[in-house]
């Protein structure tokens, strides 16, 4: 027995000691550009970045840094990763913040704050860049992240382009006007090559335009609302030289001159193939070039501060920055988060940055300060001194990225401004910007003076009580309708002697399964869901209750009547090209007397992969440019057919190459034909299925009556279809009434909020604004909808009586 007992408490203490020695794990925010990157990476700027992770692995071996995992977006949409892992609840411990996320993050209480172990190390904000340090501290004078890289935007241009043109490559362009004479240079229409590329979408780049223009993006009055600071006489200024640089150059009395700048769909991909001579790039605290991102050589890449424009030399200037999850408790977690931090921020990560790029072969470009600390005085004489004077010209006149109240999503808003100012040229960029100052304050800021507060709520409430009324008066109906109906027949059908109550609870025993699991899955969500409509619900701390704002927000945002517009006309091109595609396949699959098989394979196989996966494949297929492969297949029709007859009807010509996301007159065509190719096969399935049970004795008689093929389709086919067309109906429309994905892939409900749906309105408050009262009461609205329309729908099918067909 005392054997026994050693044994076990010697494998207790073997357990203990071996739980001690594990390292502390610290869960990152996963992602290309925040989480860990693979040791097999051949990009250099990942490269030395996985070198500071190994580097703190190999000083800290009792602590391990993972990435969290989850949904990987890229692109713009990188962003929300974070903001849907919190909604779901798989937050890491540690995760990256920048300027615009700060202030969302801080009012959902994500971040931890971090005064009292700055108090302990403050040589952690040593390398902090003092405009950088008043955003940090400007939300409540505390400290809730750490900067560990700092980062300017700054002019890069191609040397030999410049010399290409006539150019002189140390001068670059200094103000608005020369900017634009030198991008007029550049442009090269026959190789494809314009003098200045955006990015898509080209809001986070224009911003800069509007700092040098003397406007700003949001701003904050003396009682503390955040509101749009865009609606203004400078920010036209800035709105009007966008036009001047995406629009063609009109000549009197000749061919008008080609744009001097694009807005390119892959920014890094244009500079890499050389589509450009100058773009907006940034420059860092420790590697002053970016050269290394685009593949390109530093010796021909220029470094300059961004033209000065009415009010002078501005751009941005923006942080990377750690901080700690407020739901970690665990102090041991969050002393390996704080030294991870530490590391990041201090002088020991740059060190690391400083002999990675070294031994890159990149010396050339760090700098100079940490050359020369880190004794690599043989590398000095290298560095470019313009580098170095652009460096520290673009720190001294940096202008904070937008912060403040929900700005994570401003971009948004500056994209549609650009969009409808770049779409409707005719319209004064002083009216676009008043349009877009009020997207802002409504759907992001969510700043509304509270007199005009008052009289929404009046209105809403006026709304809810009509509409709660009507539903009471439909359910009493219902009510008094199914007391005064006669009694189902179903008892007369059962055997004599079979009591009632039996038949009852065995009815009651199958459906309570079912019944249950939907009022677990279903109904309670949706009342949970309800009384979060009518509350500020946060995440992370106590939500607040607020009444009928949301609704009032609802009802009185213009993007949201637009966006059920855009519904409605979603399902409508759905019904109306889509419905009756798989009603003809159909017929006609079951008609063809060769290759039946072959042909239903065929049109199935876009059932067997993802939404997600078809609406890429058709994003392909949209591609805008001249040799895109839908403008490809359609040009020799738009030039040699449809033109001509436009032509003799006096009507201006198509143009060869169509923008098919980026015309709001096109998207919503656009977004619909990928669904619909997709479900085509599959829908046509169903009513095959159902032509088989028409018998053939019926078009047997039609033949002997002497109806033709139409005839035999309207009066035999149709007909024994048509309950199956009324349930596909419903399915069609509550399907077509919630899309979202392909709208999400193709468009994100661009242009100009052409194809924004109601489903993706929810979605996009809920998961990217954390606006989840707005959004539960935008679904309620559109729940509401779909019950009406679904009502209708099943009268119409109990009115129907489905027999079996005897032989």
């Amino acid at each position: 027995m005392f054997r026994w007992r050693a044994a076990f408490t010697a494998l207790a203490v073997m357990a203990a000691a071996l739980g001690f020695s594990q390292p502390v794990e610290i869960r990152m925010m996963g992602g290309a550009a925040y989480g860990i990157p693979p040791k097999e990476t051949t990009n250099t700027t990942t490269a030395i970045r996985r070198a500071v992770f190994d580097e703190f692995h190999r000083q800290n071996p009792d602590i391990s840094v993972v990435n969290a995992g989850g949904l990987n977006l890229v692109g713009d949409q990188a962003d929300n990763m974070f903001l849907m892992s919190m909604a779901g609840d798989k937050a890491p411990d540690i995760f990256y913040v920048n300027f615009r996320q700060y202030y969302t993050f801080l009012e959902q209480k994500f971040c931890r704050p971090l005064d009292d172990l700055v108090a302990r190390d403050p040589d952690v904000l040593g390398r902090t860049n003092p405009t950088i340090l008043d955003v940090v501290k400007s939300y409540d004078g505390h400290i809730y992240a750490i900067p560990f890289f700092q980062v300017a935007l700054g002019l890069y241009y191609r040397k030999d382009y410049f010399l290409e043109a006539g150019l002189d490559p140390a001068k670059p362009p200094k103000t608005w006007d020369e900017f634009y004479q030198v991008a007029r240079k550049l442009t090269d229409e026959k190789k494809g090559r314009y003098g200045f590329v955006f990015s898509t979408p080209p809001g986070y780049l224009w911003s800069n335009f509007l700092y040098q223009s003397g406007s700003d993006v949001v701003r904050r009055d003396a009682a503390g609302n955040w509101m749009s600071a865009i609606d203004n006489d400078k920010a036209v200024a800035a709105v009007d030289f966008f036009r001047r640089l995406v629009l063609p150059e009109k000549v009197p009395g000749g061919k008008d001159l080609p744009p001097v700048a694009n807005i390119a769909k892959s920014m890094n991909d244009d500079i890499r193939m050389g589509k450009t001579a100058m773009w907006f790039g940034y420059t860092n605290d420790v590697l002053m070039s970016s050269s290394t991102t685009y593949d390109l050589d530093s010796s021909v890449i220029g470094i300059a501060a961004m033209p000065a424009g009415p009010a002078g030399f501005q751009n941005e200037i923006n942080a990377g920055m750690w901080a700690i999850n407020a739901r970690v408790k665990d102090p041991k977690k969050i002393e390996a988060c704080w030294r991870f931090i530490k590391f990041f921020a201090g002088q020991q990560a740059a060190k690391v940055n400083t002999d990675k790029c070294v031994e890159m072969g990149l010396g050339q470009l760090v700098n100079p300060i940490w050359l020369e600390k880190f004794g690599y005085q043989d590398i000095l004489a290298t560095v470019d001194p313009g580098y170095v004077e652009a460096n520290k010209t673009l720190f001294s006149t940096g202008h904070p990225e937008p912060y403040g109240r929900n700005c994570q999503q401003v971009y948004s808003v500056l994209d549609n401004v650009l969009d409808k100012a770049r779409l409707d040229p005719s319209t004064p960029a002083r009216d676009v910007l008043k349009w877009g100052a009020a997207e802002m304050n409504q759907k992001l800021i969510g700043y509304t003076p509270e007199s005009v507060m008052q009289q929404r709520r009046g209105f809403a409430a006026g709304i809810l009580i009509c509409a709660g009324l009507v539903g009471l008066f439909f359910l009493a109906r219902v009510i008094i309708r199914a007391r005064l109906a006669p009694k189902s027949t179903i008892y007369e059908r059962l055997p004599a002697g079979t009591p009632r109550s039996k038949i009852v609870r065995f009815v009651w025993f199958c459906v309570a399964p079912a019944a249950l699991s939907i009022l677990v899955w279903q109904y309670y969500p949706l009342l949970r869901g309800l009384t979060i409509a009518f509350q500020d619900y946060k995440i992370a701390s106590d939500s607040k209750w607020v009444g009928i704002d949301n609704f009032v927000g609802v009802f009185s945002q213009p993007v949201f009547y637009q966006s059920l517009w855009n519904s409605f006309l979603y399902v409508g091109l759905s019904l109306i090209i889509g419905f009756f595609i798989p009603i003809a396949l159909a017929i006609a699959l079951n008609e063809i007397p060769v290759g039946r098989a072959f042909f239903r394979t065929l049109y199935y196989l876009p059932a067997m992969t993802s939404s997600i996966v078809i609406a890429l494949l058709w994003r392909q297929l949209y591609d805008r440019a001249p040799t895109g492969i839908l403008n490809s297949l359609l040009a020799p029709l738009i030039e040699h057919v449809i033109n001509p007859v436009r032509g003799w009807f006096g009507g201006a010509p198509w143009p060869v190459a169509n923008d098919w996301l980026g015309n709001p007159s096109l998207a919503i065509f656009a977004v619909v034909i990928p669904g619909i190719w997709a479900g085509a096969g599959p829908g046509s399935i169903l009513y095959m299925a159902a032509l088989k049970n028409v018998a053939e004795e019926r078009y047997e008689a039609a033949d002997l009556d002497g109806a033709s093929w139409w005839q035999k389709i309207r009066y035999v086919t149709l007909p024994a279809l048509r309950p199956l067309i009324l349930i596909n109906l419903l399915g069609v429309f509550i399907a077509g009434f919630k899309a979202m994905e392909n709208i999400f892939v193709l468009t994100q409900g661009g242009p100009v909020n052409s194809t924004r749906t109601i489903g993706l309105e929810v979605w996009q408050n809920a998961f990217m604004y954390l606006k989840f009262g707005y959004a539960t009461a935008a679904a309620w609205v559109m729940g509401a909808i779909l019950v009406g329309f679904t009502l209708i729908q099943i009268r119409s099918l109990l009115k129907m009586r489905f027999s079996s067909v005897k032989a």
